[in-house]
């Protein structure tokens, strides 16, 4: 079988006559889907705020070749390995295929007598990254990801839930599967565990908490794939490519890596043109256990800008669910903050938390997309502040790396995880446990609905 017929969707149109080969992957890259990429103007204010200096950010669609290029072909690729487990669930007796994957997850392949061949498949290709990904590169990342102030990581979170609530395309799915409109607590909650345990020293290693969870993550991601594709119908991945596709799986490694690094940098934080590099390969690692293939990983820092840069510059419009997540994203907000209360003074300190909260997201994606998730037509005397606080304090930040033995210091700092996101994963399972006694996180919220589709074909 070849790399065609593995890979591309079989409704993937055939490349041009005088198509070139592209030189990574050596074939010719097949047209993007005929609905998108499309540019969007409205993005071009958080391209600007994230990647001026980086890259000379125009209002229009980058001129780029190279991964970019590979990036619309790849909107025609899913996850050949874990879509083909996802079909090996429906084919086997319910709960079969789960506890065998899981099995084979938490202690080894060969702890399965005669595993289906989807499993040998998956594992083969997850324990085999790149030969460019050294496990020194990716520890060192990891540090540097857990350096990352409070400020970028909130960032990232603001940077992504924009996406997810005012972007098409993530916003299509999310909504569709409506697992954060009915389950918004212990999606949380699973995105908490997620994120807490990523940077710990072994957590990647090939039995360690972050490689389990990211391989989880990945199966609810193949899940979602065929739960969408049923629900949309071909005509649909006809227009659109598949759903959830590789090269939207890979804008996840710039957006949740080297982004919330760059938001750093832009509030005041210095970094070594290393760390960034390095923070890349750390990522470009979690991409690849996740089922990202090696010619849509970016191999160095500038192949990860040019893919946000584009990412955002194609950002499609919101969805029909932009409303709905807009609430619950905003419900989620409340809820965080009446989890914690301050004693006489509750109400005022609420009300600038909450400014401050609105003027980052009309700092990060400008006046349109902060106007359309808050609600608001500008942000308030605070929200305008609010920055220029960050700003000074991350400037603070840097006088740790100028006292002898900085490095030590950090990678001491990683023992337990990722401090930020210990108190995000303190709070929701604080949540969940007053909703519904707090089952924890399972990653496997879309088990039965595969199942339900019946059997593979």
């Amino acid at each position: 079988m070849t790399v065609l017929d593995q890979e591309l969707d079989p409704l993937a149109p055939l490349p041009a006559p005088d198509a070139p080969i592209d030189p990574v992957l050596g074939r010719p890259l097949r047209p993007a889907p005929t609905a998108r990429p499309r540019f969007n103007p409205g993005w071009t204010p958080t391209r600007r705020r994230l990647l001026d200096g980086w890259v000379d950010v125009q209002d229009r669609l980058p001129e780029t070749d190279g991964i970019v290029a590979r990036a619309k072909d790849h909107l025609w690729v899913g996850d050949p390995e874990m879509d083909a487990v996802v079909q090996m669930f429906r084919r086997l007796p319910p709960r079969t295929g789960r506890d065998m994957f899981e099995r084979a997850l938490s202690n080894g392949l060969e702890t399965i007598e005669n595993p289906p061949e989807e499993l040998v498949a998956l594992f083969e290709h997850i324990d085999n990254p790149p030969a460019w990904i050294t496990k020194e590169r990716v520890d060192r990342g990891a540090i540097v990801a857990n350096s990352v102030s409070p400020a970028g990581k909130a960032s990232l979170i603001f940077l992504n839930t924009l996406a997810t609530v005012q972007g098409g395309s993530v916003g299509d799915a999310v909504g569709t599967m409506g697992r954060m409109q009915r389950d918004m607590i212990d999606r949380s909650l699973e995105s908490a565990e997620f994120w807490l345990h990523l940077p710990a020293p072994g957590a990647l290693d090939r039995f360690g908490t972050a490689f389990k969870n990211a391989v989880r993550v990945c199966l609810m991601h193949a899940q979602a794939r065929v739960m969408l594709r049923k629900k949309w119908g071909e005509e649909w991945v006809a227009e659109h490519g598949v759903p959830i596709s590789n090269a939207e799986m890979s804008g996840g490694i710039t957006s949740f890596g080297v982004a919330n690094l760059m938001y750093d940098i832009n509030y005041g934080r210095r970094y070594d043109h290393r760390d960034l590099e390095d923070l890349n390969i750390f990522w470009s690692y979690i991409g690849h256990i996740m089922g990202i293939r090696e010619a849509m990983i970016p191999r160095n820092f500038s192949e990860a800008v040019e893919l946000l840069d584009c990412g955002y510059a194609v950002m499609e419009p919101p969805s029909e669910f932009s409303e709905a997540l807009n609430d619950v994203s905003e419900m989620m907000l409340t809820t965080l903050l009446d989890n914690v209360t301050v004693p006489l003074v509750d109400a005022q300190v609420k009300s600038a938390l909450q400014q401050t909260l609105y003027g980052l997201y009309f700092f990060i994606g400008g006046t349109f997309l902060g106007r359309r998730i808050t609600g608001t037509p500008e942000p308030s005397r605070i929200g305008r502040i609010a920055p220029k606080l960050i700003t000074a304090q991350a400037r603070l930040a840097n006088l740790d790396r100028r006292i002898p033995g900085y490095w030590k210091r950090a990678d001491k700092r990683r023992a337990n995880g990722d401090t930020y996101w210990a108190l995000m994963h303190d709070a929701f399972t604080k949540l969940a446990a007053e909703q519904d006694g707090g089952r924890g996180p399972t990653f496997a919220g879309h088990d039965k609905r595969v199942e339900a589709l019946g059997k593979a074909g």
